[in-house]
């Protein structure tokens, strides 16, 4: 199994309703069989995961001890294996960095979610060193518009940061806002095959990078 954390320093940046996407992607469309850990005392995953009757088996953890016994075990119970984090990086962040293959860290193109994303990076990197290279680690930027200077200065920080950069962006699109109230995803949503497609080009990316 390959175990997937998305994890920042702060809330608000997608993080949930980028893993929502990926796990329903994986499993609705990928046909790979997922295991989803919730790590996030929100609960906004699992509360989503829930709408979409999907059969994928979800595990509301949010204690750092719990988590560093549980996650091991089930490891190796299905392809994938996703925990969303809370948005920090306490104790229970670095416990799912510590056991996980790959990171996935979005972040907003604005100055303050670029100083979390410098924070998050400087853990993984932490803890990288103490795992000869894992987890691989990635960063995409999030709710974008296009051709924006915001946009350009947040890809331009992020090829400073020395980590993956993930090319795809994803923009900033009414259909995914609307997706959790509707209990879909965009896959379920009408007009939708732009967003549709920008998640699948950064999906491709992520399971790239977990080879």
């Amino acid at each position: 199994m390959t175990v997937i954390c998305f994890a920042n320093l702060k809330g608000g940046v997608g993080k949930s309703s980028t893993a929502a996407h990926f796990i329903y992607w994986l499993v609705a469309i990928k046909k790979k069989k997922v295991i989803v850990v919730d790590a996030d005392g929100q609960g906004s995953t699992s509360t989503w995961l829930e709408s979409l009757e999907l059969d994928i088996p979800v595990h509301r953890i949010i204690d750092p001890d719990t988590l560093a016994e549980e996650i091991p075990q089930l490891e190796n119970r299905s392809d994938f294996l996703i925990v969303d984090n809370a948005g920090n990086l306490g104790d229970a962040t670095r416990c799912t960095l510590l056991t996980a293959k790959i990171a996935v860290i979005p972040i907003t193109p604005s100055g303050l979610d670029l100083m979390s994303a410098a924070s998050a990076v400087k853990m993984v990197r932490q803890i990288q060193n103490a795992r000869q290279g894992l987890p691989k680690a990635g960063i995409f930027v999030n709710r974008a518009i296009k051709n924006t200077k915001l946009l350009r200065e947040a890809q331009e920080v992020i090829t400073q940061l020395g980590i993956t950069g993930f090319k795809q962006v994803i923009y900033q699109r009414q259909a995914i806002a609307d997706c959790f109230l509707q209990k879909t995803t965009v896959w379920g949503m009408k007009g939708s095959q732009e967003a549709q497609e920008d998640y699948h080009k950064l999906f491709l990316e992520i399971l790239r990078l977990a080879k």
